[in-house]
């Protein structure tokens, strides 16, 4: 009986140029992957900051209206750079340790298999088959440690710069609150002070309006404070770091513009993904571990109960990739299936096998279309925050020729209330200028995972 072949032409591919796991176990990590070319917007421009820094508000000891310190969140330490940040994480992070453990429990298995004589064969007539096996369990392993290795990568680099978009924000929410604290001051002295029929339109409707105005800013700014902790203390748990023991401080002080290099299109973000993504090859190495499994099997005529590749836990059962249920459209994988023992005669066994073998085909295939939405999904994801940071950046000159004009009326009039209005207005669009630039570098470190380093953004200390 005779299995149809079925194997993934790109499996081939992907297996032959797997490293092989001693390499990934005794290697030092590094956090650089030189040779990539970086990658960024063609809307940027080299060198730009995303926004003027505004001098940040040194906390005076003194305490604020509700008795609360104005520096509810000190922070301590060494700065640290998104590379060194990196670092830590890939030496430190628990599950690229347990991985590692399972690579090395996988390769002494896969020696005390070699270890047996050709007289073995005659107890055990699968053997040769076996260890053909516990070969595809190393490349699973493999694949599996570099898939997590990429995740981390990201991870770090999401949660870094939510730690510095927070704090951009924090100082932009500062400045606003400072400014229309002395508005509203200067509002409630023109309102008890001047003359009614000299108020020009001012009212208290209006005071209440740009006291309204300070209140929202005031919990923009309290978002921001926390918001901040809650990456950090994310970043902390990424480099299994305490904050008790090890406390720091991100170096970078404002999200950067990247400068473009070279184009990037949607089939080059796909191909890349393809021919790189290590899930691929832990897909691959099930379709070939499984179709070994059937001809294990039909070496064994007389047993009716014989083990099988699950009993060693060589391919894991796991989704492939694993779903990911947010406001995109992001199915799960195929679940491999693989009982530990297969029962009946040889017939039936070897018939439940191929059964089992074809459905990690469909794992396969599945794993695949998966990788060419989230491939697609990702390019789309960077052309629009690509888009957007142009059009925020004429949005961004548009705001402070509204806030010179306000100006200008507010020095004639008494037209406090558009100077309110104004600051707000431009405040809030220097806010969404710097959340555009936010999400271009999550869509840039989302490309780099996708692709499995071959898009590699150029990020500044790394």
């Amino acid at each position: 009986m005779q299995l149809r072949a079925r194997t993934p032409k790109l499996a081939a591919r992907l297996l032959a140029g797997l490293v092989p796991l001693s390499l990934v176990i005794g290697a030092t990590v590094s956090a650089r992957q030189p040779g990539a070319p970086p990658v960024v917007s063609p809307h940027s421009v080299k060198g730009q900051n995303p926004l003027p820094m505004p001098a940040p508000l040194q906390p005076n000891g003194k305490e604020a209206k509700n008795g609360d310190p104005v520096d509810r969140y000190p922070e301590t330490g060494p700065e640290l750079s998104l590379g060194e940040c990196i670092a830590i994480a890939l030496e430190r992070q628990p599950s690229l340790r347990a991985v590692k453990d399972s690579a090395a429990a996988t390769e002494a298995g896969y020696r005390a298999l070699t270890n047996f004589g050709t007289a073995e064969t005659l107890f055990s007539p699968d053997l040769d088959i076996r260890k053909q096996q516990a070969k595809r369990g190393l490349m699973a392993t493999s694949a599996e440690y570099q898939k997590l290795h990429n995740e981390v990568v990201q991870d770090v680099t999401r949660l870094y710069y939510t730690a510095v978009y927070a704090k951009q924000q924090l100082q932009l929410a500062d400045r606003i609150v400072v400014r229309l604290d002395l508005l509203v001051a200067i509002g409630e002295d023109v309102l008890k002070n001047t003359p009614a029929n000299q108020l020009e339109g001012f009212n208290l409707l209006k005071l209440l309006m740009m006291k309204n105005g300070l209140v929202e800013a005031q919990k923009l700014q309290v978002s921001a404070r926390v918001g901040r902790q809650k990456a950090l203390a994310g970043l902390r748990e990424v480099m299994a770091v305490d904050d008790r023991m090890f406390s720091f401080q991100v170096k970078d002080k404002e999200l950067p513009v990247m400068s473009q290099t070279a184009a990037l299109t949607k089939d080059r973000v796909v191909k890349l993904a393809l021919e790189r993504r290590p899930e691929l090859v832990l897909a691959a190495a099930g379709v070939d571990a499984f179709r070994l499994e059937v001809y294990a099997q039909g070496k064994i005529p007389f047993k009716r109960v014989v083990p099988t590749l699950a009993s060693g836990a060589d391919i894991h059962a796991k989704e492939i990739p694993a779903p990911n249920r947010g406001t995109d459209y992001r199915p799960g994988g195929i679940i491999p299936e693989m009982p530990t023992q297969l029962v009946g005669s040889k017939y039936d066994r070897v018939c439940r096998a191929m059964a089992f073998a074809s459905r990690a085909e469909a794992v396969y295939d599945k794993a695949r279309n998966l990788i060419l939405l989230e491939a697609e999904t990702a390019f789309l994801d960077f052309d629009l925050a690509s888009q957007r940071l142009t059009l925020s950046k004429k949005q961004f000159d548009i705001s402070k020729q509204l806030q010179k004009q306000a100006d200008d009326i507010a020095e004639l009039t008494k037209a406090k209330d558009q100077l309110v209005q104004a600051a707000v207005t431009v405040a809030k669009t220097q806010s969404d200028y710097v959340e555009v630039v936010y999400q271009y570098l999550l869509a840039l470190a989302a490309l780099e995972r996708v692709t499995a380093g071959g898009i590699r953004p150029n990020f500044p200390d790394r």
